[in-house]
This record gives C-alpha cells, sequence and structure tokens, in this order.
C-alpha cells in the first residue's frame, strides 16, 4: 500500500485544521453572538493562535459563511439528490427533510446568531447567497426537473418551487426561534408533517372526506 503524497497529506492537515476553527467559531458565536466574539475568543476555543485563523479565513464574515456552509451542507448536497434519485420521491423528501431540519434545529443557538446577522450584514448575505443559496438551488432544480421528466411530480416552475420548499422549512425553524410552543415540543414530528403537506397539499381526499 502507497504511502500518501505529501499534498495529500497537507490538504487533510488543512481540512482538519478548518474544521477545528469553524467548530469554536460555533460555540462562540452562539454563546456570545457574533458582534460580541472576536476572532482572539475563537482562537482562544480552538486552541490556535489569532493569526492562524487568519490564514484559513480572511474575517469574521468568512468564519460566519463557513458555519452556514456546514449548516446547509453544501458538499453533500449534489450527492444526495442523486443518490435520492434511485428511492421513492415521498420516501426520499421525509429522510431529507428530516436530516436537514435536525442539524438546523440541533444547531439552534448558532442558526439564530447567524440569521439575525444575516438580516443586517449586507456584504455577508449578498456572499450568502452567491456561494451557497445559489448553489444549492441549482442543483435542487435540476434534481426537480428530472423528477417532472419520469413523472414522480407534477410539473410546475421549478426554481419557484424549490425556493418555496426552502421557505416552508425555513419559516417552521423561525418559528421554533420565537418559542413557539408546538414546534418546540415536537420538532422531530415536523418533518414528516411538513413531508406530507408538500406532497399532498392541504385539500381533502376523498377518503379525507369520507372518513376512512
Amino acid at each position: 500500500m502507497s504511502e500518501p503524497r505529501r499534498d495529500e497529506v497537507r490538504d487533510l492537515v488543512v481540512r482538519v485544521r478548518r474544521e477545528q476553527i469553524i467548530g469554536a467559531a460555533t460555540r462562540v458565536f452562539a454563546e456570545k453572538g457574533f458582534r460580541r466574539a472576536t476572532t482572539r475568543e475563537v482562537a482562544r476555543a480552538a486552541g490556535v493562535s489569532e493569526g492562524t485563523i487568519y490564514n484559513y479565513f480572511e474575517d469574521k464574515d468568512a468564519l460566519l459563511l463557513a458555519i452556514l456552509d456546514r449548516l446547509n451542507e453544501t458538499e453533500r448536497r449534489a450527492a444526495d439528490f442523486q443518490e435520492g434519485m434511485a428511492t421513492d420521491f415521498r420516501d426520499f423528501l421525509g429522510r431529507y427533510l428530516r436530516r436537514r431540519m435536525f442539524l438546523i434545529w440541533e444547531n439552534r443557538e448558532v442558526f439564530r446568531v447567524v440569521l439575525s446577522e444575516i438580516l443586517v450584514n449586507a456584504e455577508l448575505r449578498k456572499r450568502y447567497l452567491q456561494h451557497v443559496v445559489d448553489p444549492t438551488m441549482r442543483i435542487a432544480e435540476e434534481n426537480f426537473r428530472l423528477r417532472m421528466e419520469h413523472g414522480e411530480v407534477r410539473y410546475m416552475d421549478a426554481p419557484l418551487a424549490m425556493r418555496s420548499v426552502a421557505g416552508a422549512v425555513l419559516g417552521v425553524l423561525v418559528l421554533g426561534l420565537l418559542g413557539d410552543e408546538e414546534i418546540g415540543s415536537r420538532s422531530d414530528e415536523v418533518p414528516d408533517v411538513l413531508a406530507g403537506l408538500l406532497i399532498h397539499g392541504l385539500g381533502a381526499g376523498e377518503e379525507d372526506r369520507c372518513g376512512k
């Protein structure tokens, strides 16, 4: 078995160190808030020098963007949708929503910090849309179009449909952040209810009207 090349080892070290810093920033931002937290505090939590952070991230905004990227699971999104094509759409949607919503809800304190900063920081918002949201939407739209071609979902405007789904997920999560008791106490049930709404809608079918 051949030994890993030097550049492979270097790449691994870079990924590990980046994840170490992102994890520390996630904890510090969740505890202190983005504005009050400093890169020095992040460095202390990560066990590195403050200068080391700037070897991996150009500024504090870039750190927050990296946290958003992690919460969005951007790197695995294309693979998730590709694997999902081999399964029934209803099963895929339910599993996908459960994982996505569970991840964000488990990190809700930092999600609250991230969301509040995005709403007031125009430059960060622009970077988030360009580097996280837009690529994710393109992948989702392409997958949805393939589903339409295969007859799994009805034909509709793919860009608006995907943004409506994303908006529904975000809306439920924001309600939870606001302190809604139903969301807070039954967060594990929400993905299945949302998946059912997206697939079946709110209108009663024949069986529902007959009480069967």
